[in-house]
Order: C-alpha cells, then structure tokens, then sequence
C-alpha cells in the first residue's frame, strides 16, 4: 500500500480546477501547459480506503490543495486521470476565441515508474479548445512529460522536472514552449483542524515567465509559488502566484467516488491583457 498512498500523494494534489496563469499576450484560454491546470486538482483523489474489506476496493476523492500552479507529484505506474476544464471570460477582455465567452479543454494522463523507489514518469497529452463554434475544436493540442520523485513520504516532499509541450500541433506550436521545475512538500502548519499546509516553489519559461516578458512576447525564466489547505474531508482552498499573476480557487469531492471539482478565478488583480477569468474543472482519477 505505500506506492498507493504516494499515488494519493502524487496523484494526490486533486485537479486543481484553476488554470495555471498564462502569459498576457497569450489570449487562448486552454494553452497547451493547461494539463498542469488539471493535474494539479489529482491530489490525494486515488487513495485506497482501508476501512473495512469492502472499502479496500473503493476509491474516495480528496480535495486538491493546488490552483493555477503545477506541483511535484504526478502518476505512478498504474496511475491515470482525465479532466474537462471551462472558462469564461466574464470580463471580456479576450481571453475566449470566438465569438463567445465560453471555452473549454481536455486532458489525460497515464504513469509509469515509482516515484518512491526510483523516478515516475507521467504522460500526458491536451486539446486546446472544445468550443464547436469557432471551428477550433481539437485542432490545437501538445503532449507533456514529466519526471517526478518523492524524497520523504512523512512530509510529502516531492520534486519534478517537465516538458508540458514536449509534442505539439495546431496553434499550439505558436507558443514559447513551457518547462519547469518544482519542489512540493507539506509544511509543519496546520491552519485549520489537523490538516497540513502544502507548498510549492518552482521555476519555469514560457507560460512561467514573468509578466513583464509575457507582454513582450518573450520567454524567460520566471519563478512560481503556490499554498493550499484542506479546510474540511471534502473541501479546500488554494492560492497561487504564477508569471506575476494571482490565482484562488476551492477545492470540492461531491460524493465518495474518485472525483474532484475546483472552481476559482485566475487573474485576480486584472494585470494581464487576457484579464480575470472564473475556470470550473472537474477530474476523475483512475487505476489500472
């Protein structure tokens, strides 16, 4: 069971509804690097219950603690999820294509390799856009690799390295490519009851750069932060700085299934050109 629980782990941040910030001058709403957007929300979402014999089959949700920034974990061997995330551009400062103010993507993801013993390796793969109307529906899409590595299991401490546009087709080969690295680890806080407060501090280019270069239209290396904590079984809240963007968002498990639901705002101040944007998400988190 300990690959399991690094999977609650790993997998374990929940799908972190809020996408993660993009640069200013990029307008699409679903980049590619929105992969890491809904990996973030797989938290602790493929826990094995140990209750009675009945549960030990049964795999419960837990609400993710990560918004509009990547973390360390990722899957393990035999790990999956997918994702559906939406925006809308309620400000209507373009951050939607189309005529509409509505968007959505998808993505999915597989692990192999154990994080615990040696190095994980997660593959993932994004479609930009799900709007049927404005003709851009799957035409744009990349796919992402990421290696990841739990130092200590008491304190949850992982680091990663990825390559979230590693493949790429359609308009997604317009933007700066996107990597990163991060350090995620429980801190000794406990906010509320008995649940830990968990950060991650990393680095990365593309849709990491600072604002400053985004607005120009250049890609540098720009640092990245995110907390969050659990506030009760089945809900949380998180907060992130991203590119010199804000994002908060909460975190929510409907019912006693492996699904998670996040839903926050990314942008909070309004600095970019794409503006404040409301983003729901929802994930589902699988073994096989």
């Amino acid at each position: 069971m300990k690959l399991m629980k690094v999977a609650a782990v790993a997998l374990g941040m929940s799908l972190g509804v809020a996408a993660q910030a993009q640069q200013a001058g990029d307008f699409k709403p679903m980049s590619p690097q929105e992969v890491e957007k809904l990996r973030a929300q797989l938290g602790k979402l493929i826990e094995a219950q140990q209750a009675s014999p009945a549960a030990l089959n049964k795999q419960i949700g837990a609400p993710g603690t990560s918004f509009g920034n990547p973390t360390a974990y990722g899957a393990a061997r035999g790990q999956g999820y997918v994702g559906v995330s939406g925006v809308y551009d309620h400000d209507g400062k373009g951050r939607v294509n189309g005529s509409g103010r509505l968007d959505g993507s998808m993505s999915a993801g597989v692990g192999f390799g154990d994080p615990v013993k040696a190095v994980g390796v997660e593959v993932s793969g994004n479609i930009n856009s799900l709007n049927p109307k404005d003709g851009t529906l799957g035409d744009s899409g990349a796919f992402g690799v990421k290696m990841h590595r739990v130092l200590d299991l008491s304190s949850g401490t992982a680091v990663a390295f990825a390559l979230t546009d590693a493949a790429r087709w359609g308009d997604a080969k317009k933007a700066h490519r996107s990597n990163y690295a991060a350090l995620t680890t429980n801190l000794p806080v406990k906010l509320v009851g008995n649940y830990a407060l968990s950060a991650t501090l990393g680095a990365g280019n593309g849709s990491y750069s600072p604002l400053s270069s985004a607005k120009k239209g250049e890609s540098k290396v720009g640092a990245f932060v995110g907390l969050g904590t659990q506030l009760t079984e089945r809900t949380s809240v998180s907060v992130s700085h991203v590119g010199g963007l804000t994002n908060i968002g909460v975190g929510l498990i409907p019912f006693d299934a492996p699904v998670s639901v996040s839903v926050g705002i990314t942008d909070v101040s309004n600095k970019s050109v794409a503006g404040k944007a409301l983003n729901i998400n929802l994930g589902y988190a699988f073994t096989y």
